[in-house]
């Protein structure tokens, strides 16, 4: 292509070949986009192209702390009946280790629900009293009552908190011992007494068996 430009400036013929002013600015058109060309090139070979750099420079990922953290989930919620299960558990096997004729126990409980809480609560009573009169003349009293119940919230901390009055315990489904000894008559009514008083279950949802060994 140089050589056809070269040509065309000195001429096909040998002779001087007298330029117009069109020609200057074809030439001068050329240079500059030669000139862009080469200057895009140069900066391209400088700067790393997005996106094949390392992973470090690479702009069009995450930032590397977000790389290296994972993403978490919410805390697990704690098992409420399996922790109240676990503290009855413990507390009648060291009860009940300590009867006469008792050796070796084993406790099981099974909860039917969780612990609840009695809040206090504002009570509002309303009642209106209608007078109706049928075509008859006859009338005849309406009586309306409506109640509302609030929870009451106290401040406490980071949140609002409702006013416990009290806890009641969890419901007990059934109870399963297992000891040494409760082969004896005396001896397993004694554990199946201390299991009915100490969780207030009746006898029927308790099981009382003897331990092998």
């Amino acid at each position: 292509m140089l050589e056809k430009l070269k040509k065309w400036w000195e001429g096909d013929g040998g002779g001087a070949k007298k330029l117009k002013p069109i020609h200057y600015f074809i030439v001068v058109l050329g240079i500059g986009l030669a000139i862009m060309i080469l200057t895009d090139f140069m900066r391209v070979e400088k700067d790393q192209p997005l996106g094949f750099g390392s992973l470090g420079n690479d702009s069009t990922g995450p930032p590397a702390g977000e790389l290296a953290s994972p993403a978490m989930g919410p805390a697990p919620v704690p098992d409420v009946i399996a922790e109240y299960e676990n503290i009855y558990e413990t507390q009648l096997r060291e009860i009940l280790s300590t009867v006469v004729g008792v050796g070796a126990v084993e406790v099981m409980v099974n909860l039917d629900s969780t612990p609840e809480l009695i809040v206090e609560k504002n009570t509002n009573t309303r009642s209106s009293t209608n007078q109706e009169t049928d075509k008859d003349k006859a009338t005849r009293n309406q009586n309306d009552q409506s109640r509302d119940e609030e929870v009451v919230i106290v401040q406490g901390g980071k949140q609002d908190q409702p006013v416990i009055v009290k806890t009641m315990k969890p419901r007990v489904r059934g109870v399963l011992v297992v000891a040494k000894g409760a082969d004896n008559i005396q001896v397993k009514a004694w554990i199946t007494e201390a299991v009915q008083k100490v969780l207030d279950v009746p006898v029927y949802k308790i099981s009382i068996l003897p331990k092998k060994g």
